[in-house]
């Protein structure tokens, strides 16, 4: 008995270590994304910024730039092996060094130096509004790009611990696949750590929330 007590134990230490962990790298993205944000703000470049970055649109040579074709291979695992191979023969038949890099340094304009933490306590207030102010019919839902997912498995974890548990994985190709639980609540989106591997699309048919009980209609 004491044996399978001290088994049971362990499970239960591995599982809360896990989730602990989790939840530490999400607190981690945070505290980064606030260091990010005060740095900005001393930019005298960036005065009129209004905290809400644009979509990113792809350049030359980036990520997902558009001189690297669309494969719709995942990256990693064999399919990175298989992408690299493909992209490796592109290379070899285009002359990269006669295509302009669409790329340019800018230098940064300070202003000052950065803010503290103080000075931006509340400065997000005014755009806090009511429940009722927004439109329940509004739905939207995750989309997860293959060829920029990297398997990192952070989408999956947050869902599973603090989400509705919407996120699967395909057997095969191991890529995350949304399914029709999702409410649209962006904690994926939060955690992905490529831009925009995630994104939020409308909704074609209502969210349909599933209690596990019957809905009951009280007169």
């Amino acid at each position: 008995i004491r044996d399978r007590v001290s088994t049971q134990s362990t499970g239960v230490m591995q599982i809360c270590s896990s989730i602990q962990n989790q939840d530490f790298t999400v607190v981690n993205d945070y505290i980064t994304g606030l260091k990010c944000l005060l740095y900005l703000q001393s930019r005298d470049d960036l005065v009129n910024w209004d905290y809400q970055s644009p979509p990113k649109q792809p350049v030359p040579g980036s990520f997902a730039g558009p001189k690297v074709p669309r494969m719709g291979l995942p990256r990693f695992g064999p399919f990175q092996e298989e992408r690299l191979n493909k992209l490796k023969a592109k290379c070899i038949e285009s002359d990269l060094l006669a295509q302009p890099s669409g790329l340019s340094q800018v230098e940064p304009q300070f202003k000052g130096p950065a803010p503290t933490v103080n000075d931006v306590l509340g400065s997000s207030l005014k755009y806090v509004g009511k429940y009722n102010d927004l439109n329940n019919k509004q739905h939207v839902v995750a989309l997860v790009d293959p060829e920029l997912c990297i398997n990192c498995g952070k989408c999956y974890m947050t869902c599973n611990d603090s989400g509705y548990q919407a996120i699967k994985f395909d057997p095969e190709t191991h890529l995350p696949h949304i399914t029709e639980d999702c409410t649209g609540c962006t904690l994926c989106l939060s955690v992905c750590p490529i831009p925009e591997c995630i994104t939020m699309v409308h909704r074609d048919l209502p969210y349909v929330p599933k209690r596990g009980v019957p809905p009951v209609s009280v007169n």
